[in-house]
């Protein structure tokens, strides 16, 4: 008898809005060096991030209200990392999207999952119609996500922010409602 041979497991990525139960969590995951090493987040305590999280409210977005908006990406259920949505103006249809995965979660191929869901959901059931992403120009990972869910990149922001003393170049990527219904079908 031979052994069979190890089934390759695909785990469950889902997202789920953020809560102010997990401010703890979002403090914690955004002072992880890896997660820093390509964007200057804030120094926001976690009673500051569990206020933020209060003033979300979910429904917002399919009403075209409110100005962020925040999800978790979950394993299998476990946290892993997170999304942010911040409308730029809810009357021409804008918005930037940003995300990071905790140190543990990063190189398999999570968040491209994660922000397919989300699109999906974004261009089906909102009135956004343009989503823009930026990325600094060494943040290859995140380059290759946001090609792999149909972003396209559009051009190179110079000394786009400051990150430990230094000015960063990003590049600026965007999808639009008709790339997606086109990536995705």
């Amino acid at each position: 008898m031979h052994p069979q041979p190890a089934q390759d497991r695909r785990t469950s990525v889902t997202i789920r809005p953020v809560r102010p139960a997990d401010a703890t969590l979002l403090d914690r995951w955004r002072l992880e060096p890896s997660v820093r090493e390509h964007q200057p987040l804030s120094d926001a305590s976690a009673a500051q991030l569990l206020a933020d999280l209060h003033r979300q409210r979910d429904d917002d977005l399919y009403a075209s209200e409110g100005q962020k908006f925040q999800w978790l990406v979950l394993e299998d259920l476990q946290p892993a990392g997170w999304i942010t949505l911040v409308i730029i103006n809810w009357g021409h249809g804008l918005a930037e999207i940003g995300y990071a995965l905790s140190t543990e979660f990063q190189r398999r191929g999570l968040m491209t999952d994660a922000l397919r869901a989300l699109l999906a959901d974004l261009f089906e059931r909102t009135t956004i119609r343009r989503l823009e992403a930026r990325c600094a120009v060494t943040n290859r990972a995140s380059q290759r996500v946001l090609d792999a869910v149909g972003f396209k990149r559009e051009g190179l922001l110079r000394g786009y922010f400051v990150l430990r003393g230094q000015e960063v170049d990003n590049y600026l990527y965007a999808i639009l409602r008709e790339d997606w219904s086109r990536h995705d079908s």
